[in-house]
């Protein structure tokens, strides 16, 4: 692929001249705080390709034999007439989404959005959602529309001068505690690894399990040797086994030292959540009965994705006694409103909230953070890892980790802004 950072406007033909016109025509309107509303109005949209390594090769387990060394992103930027300007970030791509070309994200984006005024996010956000095309693959639609989402937050926090997450609600925390994800190298976990990180104060690390029962609990039971009793240590299978195999099989892995199961059934697989969601959204009592009867027979926390499926799924898990904890991850949900419904479900219910992750770049750390501090149910570790697990990153300023946390980042918006220089250093080949 090669880099596309077109500035779409409407002398390109794309809107024609009477939108421009329309636009202009609407500079001097002032909104109700005294602003212009062109402050708030979305002159330009920009896309970002980006292709970023990995420190090593992630392999999900045995059953995953290639991995991954590098991932596509999408960094979706949106400018106002002043030049203001607002980012999101579509994540990780897969091959097999067949995602459109670049210039048709940027024709569908200019038609929904150009001209637009972004105080109005939420029904600019709703609009795009609707309007995304079907034929698209499912979890690309969820992605460009979380995107949309983060960039109109991102550039209406922005234009305010305030940090994002007081635009969702305001702040609990300042810092999220992060679950280092421990990937397996070669037939075995990273113990080298889990050993540094350690050093550097995480307290709560992730294991992808699923095709050995016996490496598994080898591996888990060098993590929680070199850990420590008091750390928090849970394994994901991402929904590889039968109800029957989950409770044997967790039962097995809690004698080795873990503290909490994320996935652990098929009736909710990834494979299914990324895929065919409309599998557990046309039944999502039988996928919530399930987890529910693997609950009662372990002695482990169960945690399950709810972003992927409609709220029904999380109410039917929440009706069911059916988890512990619910595992969202923002760029999957939607948008971050919608995240933040899912955590207060969560609260409501007396449960309590991660944010997962898909390895994300600067944008979507930040935004997730921001989220996290606004959002009183999310105190398990999150698997915020992308400021570990990527080679480098394009914004500014960078994340690092403090004691295994990371902090939200200060300033308006979500806090960071895109580096052109790194952008040019990782366009894809």
């Amino acid at each position: 692929m090669t880099r596309r950072n077109l500035l779409v406007r409407a002398v390109t033909g794309i809107g024609g001249p009477g939108l421009m016109a329309a636009c202009k025509n609407q500079e001097d309107e002032v909104t109700t705080n005294g602003r212009g509303r062109s402050s708030f109005r979305i002159a330009e949209v920009h896309i970002h390709p980006v292709e970023m390594r990995r420190i090593y090769r992630t392999r999900m387990a045995r059953t995953d034999p290639v991995g991954k060394e590098a991932s596509l992103y999408l960094l979706i930027e949106f400018v106002t007439g002043d030049g203001t300007r607002g980012v999101g970030e579509l994540s990780d791509i897969e091959p097999g989404w067949n995602a459109p070309a670049i210039s048709e994200f940027e024709r569908f984006l200019f038609e929904q959005l150009v001209g637009a005024d972004a105080s109005d996010r939420h029904r600019l956000s709703e609009q795009v959602a609707e309007a995304i095309p079907q034929h698209w693959h499912v979890e690309l639609r969820r992605m460009l529309w979380a995107a949309v989402d983060m960039a109109l937050l991102d550039l209406v926090g922005k234009v305010r001068q305030v940090p994002a997450y007081e635009l969702l609600g305001g702040r609990y925390r300042t810092h999220i505690p992060v679950s280092w994800v421990a990937y397996v190298r070669h037939s075995s976990v990273d113990t080298e690894g889990i050993e540094e990180k350690v050093a550097q104060g995480f307290r709560a690390f992730k294991l992808k399990v699923g095709s050995d029962l016996a490496a598994d609990s080898e591996n888990v039971a060098a993590i929680r040797r070199i850990a420590g009793p008091e750390a928090y240590l849970k394994v994901d299978p991402s929904g590889t086994w039968d109800e029957e195999e989950a409770i044997e099989n967790i039962r097995k892995l809690a004698e080795a030292g873990v503290d909490a199961v994320e996935t652990p059934v098929k009736a909710a697989s990834r494979d299914i959540a990324k895929n065919r969601p409309q599998i557990v959204n046309g039944n999502p009592d039988e996928a919530a009965l399930s987890l529910a009867r693997v609950r009662r027979a372990v002695p482990t926390k169960i945690i399950e994705h709810v972003g992927d499926f409609a709220d029904a799924f999380a109410i039917a898990l929440v009706r069911h006694q059916a988890v512990d904890i619910f595992n969202i991850i923002p760029s999957q949900t939607g948008s971050l409103s919608r995240a933040r419904r899912l955590a207060e479900i969560a609260e409501a219910a007396g449960l309590q909230a991660l944010l997962g992750s898909t390895v994300e770049l600067g944008p979507g750390t930040a935004a997730a953070l921001h989220l996290g501090v606004s959002s009183k149910a999310l105190t398990v570790a999150s698997d915020l890892i992308g400021p570990g697990h990527l080679e480098d990153d394009v914004v500014t300023p960078v994340f690092s980790y403090e004691s295994g946390r990371l902090r939200v980042p200060e300033g308006s918006g979500i806090g960071v802004a895109l580096d052109e220089a790194k952008l040019q250093q990782h366009l894809p080949a």
